[in-house]
């Protein structure tokens, strides 16, 4: 069977009880608190980029007309709301003394 070049790491889903439960058991002190808060926020802010970045795309092949154009703009609209979101929290946690 082929494996991957390069593996990609999972990203736990943080919904489940049981994730929340294993990052935070994961965690010895406020240092490794913060940079896990700041890792994950990083990921997401990537993933939030990438998605703007495609709806962008797809917005520039549709016609005004197009019933979709509108709902990707809405969407891109709240995406990057959201990654608004994100870099305050950033800021926030990278401010805080270790």
């Amino acid at each position: 069977m082929n494996q991957p070049l390069f593996k990609k790491h999972e990203t736990p889903n943080f919904s489940d009880p049981i994730a929340q439960q294993t990052f935070v058991q994961g965690i010895q002190n406020r240092q490794e608190l913060i940079q896990s808060e700041l890792n994950v926020n990083t990921s997401q802010q990537k993933l939030l980029n990438q998605r703007i970045n495609t709806a962008k795309e797809l917005i520039n092949d549709l016609p005004a007309s197009d019933p979709r154009y509108s709902a990707l703009l809405i969407q891109m609209q709240m995406d990057q709301v959201e990654l608004d979101e994100l870099k305050v929290r950033e800021t926030i946690l990278m401010s805080k003394p270790l």
